[in-house]
């Protein structure tokens, strides 16, 4: 199946409810409804492999119940299809989860380089936002030194300094002014690495748009 790869950005509507059930246990009462199909097909369409109903298992029987293999495995088999389609795959990759090799051998090829590009685009920007970070840590750092300098020139000038203090203080302040110019060079190189990195990643989403499967 070869289709258009239609959406290129996630949100966290995407990583819903449905994409997380599969790693939880059911409650006592999705154990007590037994409707198997849809616990299937929600497991199949989060990407969960069907070894979750043993999951299940356990977690129901100690309410009394047992799973119906049979309407779960149906029901999974209907999820995974719909999971396994390259539109979805993409989405899958850019939200950075990890697929479980569940895609049948007819989608799987499809589904993989749809997966890849849509990881591309999370790599890429999980980089800028890390940078980011680095900024911001840098960047709060530098309030602390503007901070720290202004207490040791409120020490400095009080009467009750000692001419000892105050040549420790002055030693304080020169490491003070070293540090503060390395990070604002540092910051200054992360800010054109993250312009740079932005830049390409725009380039990469409007290719990967361009993209049949």
């Amino acid at each position: 199946m070869r289709q258009l790869v239609r959406q290129l950005f996630v949100t966290a509507a995407l990583a819903s409810p449905l994409a997380l059930f599969g790693c939880a246990s059911l409650s006592e009462s999705q154990c007590l409804a037994s409707d198997w199909k849809t616990i299937g097909h929600r497991d199949g369409l989060a990407g969960a492999q069907s070894s979750q109903l043993l999951r299940h298992q356990n977690a129901c029987m100690k309410h009394g119940v047992t799973p119906d293999r049979e309407a779960y495995l149906a029901g999974w088999h209907e999820g995974v299809y719909q999971y396994c389609d390259p539109g979805n795959a993409f989405n899958v990759g850019a939200r950075g989860s990890v697929y479980n090799n569940v895609c049948p051998e007819g989608m799987r090829e499809n589904f993989y380089a749809a997966y890849q590009e849509g990881k591309r685009i999370y790599l890429a920007q999980a980089e800028i936002n890390s940078l980011k970070r680095a900024i911001s840590q840098k960047e709060a750092r530098l309030k602390e030194i503007d901070e720290e300098m202004a207490d040791i020139t409120g020490y400095m000038i009080d009467a009750e300094s000692t001419p000892g203090e105050r040549a420790e203080m002055l030693l304080a302040t020169k490491d003070l002014a070293e540090e503060q110019g390395r990070l604002e060079r540092e910051i200054q190189d992360l800010s054109v690495d993250v312009a740079l990195k932005t830049e390409r990643l725009e380039g990469l989403r409007l290719s990967v748009a361009a993209i049949t499967y």
